[in-house]
């Protein structure tokens, strides 16, 4: 069974989303964001550089300042759900092992 190509492959993404889920709990960010904290974290960028569609390029260092805590939560959710996916085809391996 330790030998076997498919155990490793189907184990992986299981492990993966165990940790992802683990992580989830432990690293939950205590608050979100606060527009102030952006404003000085983007103070650096120039306000007058201004592209067409998307306002200025401190308006983009904003709007990435207050996204970032939802995009790491979607990287995470999507480990979760590759993982989930995988656990039934792992189940059944592991019954398809044991019948033998």
């Amino acid at each position: 069974m330790f030998k076997s190509f498919w155990f490793y492959f189907l184990i992986t993404p299981v492990f993966i989303s165990i940790f992802a889920l683990d992580s989830m709990f432990t690293h939950r960010s205590p608050s979100p964001p606060m527009f102030d904290n952006a404003i000085e974290f983007c103070q650096s960028k120039d306000n007058n550089i201004v592209y067409s569609d998307r306002g200025t390029a401190q308006d983009l260092c904003i709007d990435e300042y207050m996204n970032a805590p939802w995009s790491v939560e979607l990287v995470i959710k999507i480990f979760l759900l590759f993982g989930f996916i995988f656990i039934v085809p792992f189940l059944l391996y592991l019954n398809s092992i044991r019948i033998k």
